[in-house]
C-alpha cells in the first residue's frame, strides 16, 4: 500500500475534541503543509509517540484552529505505518477543512475499516484480532467488552494457531506413513493418526459450540413478547424499557410488526420484541405480522408469554400455548393491578412453569422479571476461551467435517495421499479464521462494517 489514507477517527459531530489521522509514508510530508509547531522547529525534529502543539494554517497562512500533533513511527503504530495524528477543536467545518488541507495535499480520504485493514495486511493483527477491534466498538455490555478485548489480546489467536498447528501435525504424520510404507509402520501410523484425528475434532467442535453463548454476548439475547392481542405486550415493552416506543391503545391488534429495541437488563445486553398478537382468523393486514412473530418466535433466545389476568384462558391463548410449546420461556401473568379472571393455577399446571405475576401499569414485578430474564440469558461459560462471531463457527465446523472425512479414510485404509486432501482442507479452513489465507471479498464484507477513521 503506496498511498496515504486520511480520515476524521472520532464521531463527527460537535464536541470537546475530534481527531484526524493520517497513516502511509506521506504521513508526515502531508502533515507538515499545514500544522506549524508553536516553538516554529521543524516536523522533522519531532519523536515518534510524542505530541507537540501548534496551529493548523490553510494555505494563505490563515490560522483554522490550534492542534496537538502527534506521530507514531511506522512499524510501531496502529497500522505498522507511519501515522500522524492531529487532535482539534470538536466541530463539523474545522475537522472538514482538516480533511480538506490533507487531501489537497495528496492524501486519499480512507474508507470504512481501511486502518484496521492496513494493520491487518501489514502483520500487526491477525484477522479475528482485528473484528474484535470493531467489537470493542459496539460492545454493549461488561461481558461483551471482557470478551472482545481478550481477542485483541490474541487469546482466541493463539487457541486458534494451536489447533492449526496440531493440524499441520496430523498432516506430518501421513507424511511419514507415506515416506515409511511398510505394512507393519503403516498399522502403527494409521492407529495413531486416527487418534490425533479424532482428539482434534473433538476440540475444533468444543470450540465451535461455544458460539451459542458467544452469539449473545456479541449480539444481545433475542427476548420476544408473544402474547393474544391486547394482553399488554407493548405496555411491557414500554415498562422494561423505560419509555415509550411502542404505540399502546385500548384496541385489540394495534401491534401489527415486529418492534425490536435493545435494552440493558442487570447488566446484560438483550434485543426486546414486540410482536403482533396471535389469533385465530385474523384480518388480512394482521397476518402478515402474525407470521412474521412466528418467525421471530422460531429465532428468539427467550420467550416471554404474556397472560392478561383480567380475562379467563381463551382459544387465542390457547393458540400461544400451542405455538411455543416446547420454546424457552417465561410465564407472566399481566394487569395485575385489575380483578383476577385468569386461572393461574390450572395455567401453571398445564404449562408445568411457575408464573410472574406483574403489572406494566403500576410497575409491579418488573423488578422480578428483569431478574428473570438475566437468569435465563447471561452467558454461562464453561469455556476460558469462546468465540463470537459466525464466520468463526462455521469455519470450525468446516474444518471438523474435513477431519472427519480424513478419520473415515483411514478407517477405510485409503491412500495416506487421499486422506491428505482432506487435512489439506482443515488447514484452508482453520487459516481463514485468523487469516493466513484471505480473499479481497472477504476482507471487504470484514471491514466494511467498520466505521471509517477505524
Amino acid at each position: 500500500m503506496q498511498d496515504t489514507i486520511v480520515a476524521l477517527a472520532t464521531p463527527p459531530g460537535e464536541g470537546g475534541l475530534a481527531v484526524i489521522r493520517i497513516s502511509g509514508p506521506r504521513s508526515l510530508e502531508i502533515a507538515r503543509a499545514f500544522f506549524h509547531r508553536a516553538d516554529r522547529r521543524s516536523l522533522d525534529a519531532v519523536k515518534s509517540h510524542r505530541a507537540c502543539f501548534g496551529e493548523i494554517r490553510d494555505a494563505d497562512g490563515t490560522c483554522i484552529d490550534e492542534a496537538v500533533f502527534t506521530f507514531f513511527q511506522g512499524p510501531k503504530s496502529y497500522t505498522a505505518e507511519d501515522v500522524v495524528e492531529l487532535a482539534v477543536h470538536g466541530g463539523v467545518f474545522v475537522s472538514a477543512k482538516v480533511l480538506e488541507l490533507a487531501q489537497a495535499k495528496g492524501a486519499r480520504l480512507a474508507g470504512p475499516g481501511e486502518f484496521t485493514r492496513r494493520a491487518f495486511v501489514n502483520g500487526r493483527l491477525d484477522l479475528s484480532q482485528a473484528e474484535a477491534v470493531s467489537d470493542i466498538i459496539s460492545a454493549a455490555s461488561d461481558q461483551a467488552l471482557k470478551t472482545a478485548v481478550s481477542q485483541l489480546k490474541g487469546a482466541l489467536s493463539e487457541k486458534l494457531n494451536e489447533l492449526f498447528q496440531d493440524a499441520l501435525q496430523l498432516l506430518s504424520q501421513l507424511e511419514a506413513a507415506i515416506d515409511f510404507p511398510e505394512d507393519d509402520l503403516k498399522l502403527a501410523h494409521s492407529d495413531e493418526i486416527l487418534k490425533s484425528a479424532e482428539a482434534l475434532i473433538e476440540r475444533l467442535h468444543r470450540l465451535a459450540a461455544t458460539y451459542d453463548q458467544g452469539k449473545i454476548i456479541h449480539e444481545g439475547a433475542r427476548v420476544i413478547l408473544a402474547g393474544k392481542p391486547n394482553a399488554g405486550k407493548s405496555s411491557l415493552l414500554n415498562a422494561l424499557l423505560q419509555e415509550d416506543r411502542a404505540i399502546v391503545t385500548p384496541y385489540s391488534g394495534t401491534t401489527r410488526d415486529l418492534l425490536e429495541e435493545r435494552a440493558r437488563i442487570n447488566n446484560i445486553h438483550v434485543n426486546l420484541i414486540d410482536s403482533a398478537g396471535l389469533r385465530e382468523n385474523p384480518e388480512e393486514i394482521e397476518k402478515i405480522g402474525i407470521e412474521r412473530a412466528r418467525a421471530a418466535l422460531a429465532d428468539a433466545d427467550l420467550i416471554l408469554l404474556v397472560f392478561d389476568g383480567s380475562q379467563a384462558l381463551d382459544d387465542n391463548d390457547r393458540l400461544l400455548m400451542q405455538t411455543v410449546a416446547g420454546k424457552q420461556s417465561l410465564l407472566l401473568i399481566n394487569k395485575n393491578d385489575l380483578t383476577q379472571e385468569l386461572d393461574a393455577e390450572a395455567l401453571q399446571t398445564e404449562l408445568k412453569k411457575a408464573p410472574l405475576f406483574l403489572s406494566a401499569a403500576t410497575g409491579e414485578g418488573l423488578d422480578a422479571l428483569r431478574q428473570a430474564i438475566y437468569d435465563h440469558c447471561a452467558p454461562q461459560l464453561k469455556e476460558s476461551i469462546i468465540i463470537t462471531r459466525k464466520r468463526h463457527q462455521e469455519g470450525l465446523e468446516l474444518a471438523a467435517q474435513a477431519l472427519e472425512r480424513a478419520a473415515e479414510s483411514v478407517r477405510n485404509q485409503l491412500s495416506e495421499e487421499f486422506t491428505a486432501v482432506d487435512v489439506h482442507i482443515a488447514l484452508d479452513h482453520l487459516g481463514a479464521i485468523v487469516g493466513k489465507n484471505f480473499s479481497d471479498d472477504l476482507l471487504d464484507l470484514i471491514f466494511g462494517q467498520f466505521c471509517i477513521g477505524k
